[in-house]
């Protein structure tokens, strides 16, 4: 089973850029995944909410990294009358590799909620 760790801000997001989204509510993913960074800790102009994760194998060895953001589709961008959070349904899948995004998609599905 793939283990995740959420951190908060991580330097391992550096170099990383969008793979593919994912059709998934907000609430699922503060479930699977922990409390994202808001705020401050995002951009502010693009981003709402956005978790960096680390992705660990069976063995528990490091085994990739993503992010999952929000890109336009919030209040940052579209101003007071854009959607909440708990609105938002399409999400970002940042990584280094079509790996990286599955493993976390993998992740999600064992979780199944």
């Amino acid at each position: 089973m793939i283990k995740i760790e959420n951190n908060g801000r991580s330097k391992r997001a550096t170099g990383t850029s969008l793979i593919e989204c994912i059709d998934i509510d907000y609430s699922t993913l503060v479930e699977v995944l922990g409390e994202p960074m808001i705020g401050p800790d995002t951009d502010e102009y693009k981003v709402d909410a956005e978790w960096h994760i680390a992705l660990f194998d069976e063995a528990e060895e490091y085994d990739g990294f993503v992010t999952v953001y929000n890109y336009k589709t919030g209040k940052h961008y579209n101003g007071p009358e854009g959607p909440s959070n708990e609105s938002i349904t399409d999400w970002h899948i940042g990584g280094r590799s079509r790996r990286d995004s599955d493993l976390l998609k993998e992740y999600i599905d064992s979780c199944a909620l």
